[in-house]
């Protein structure tokens, strides 16, 4: 039975087919541990220090954007995030 990279190769350009292949042998999401940063969430105002498996997870329990954090850890930044919130690697 031929896969659909098979199928659809032909009709692919041939960058678009390199980065589709690339994807599918090197998938980087929240499922596959080894791309993901573990990070631990601490709320000022809760008390509560919570921990989730990568940015994207936090930043959705959080309802900001992932870069938001990327950018704190980026800027090796200290102060809470809207008064609120720090974050650090695990």
């Amino acid at each position: 039975m031929p896969s659909l990279l098979n199928i659809v190769s032909p009709f692919m350009h041939s960058s678009m087919l390199y980065k589709l292949k690339s994807a599918l042998s090197n998938p980087s999401n929240p499922s596959n541990p080894s791309n993901c940063n573990k990070i631990k969430v601490f709320d000022l105002q809760e008390n509560i220090t919570t921990t989730y498996n990568s940015i994207r997870e936090a930043a959705r329990a959080l309802n900001i954007n992932n870069a938001t954090i990327v950018n704190y850890f980026t800027n090796n930044q200290k102060k809470p995030y809207k008064g609120r919130y720090t974050f650090k690697k695990v």
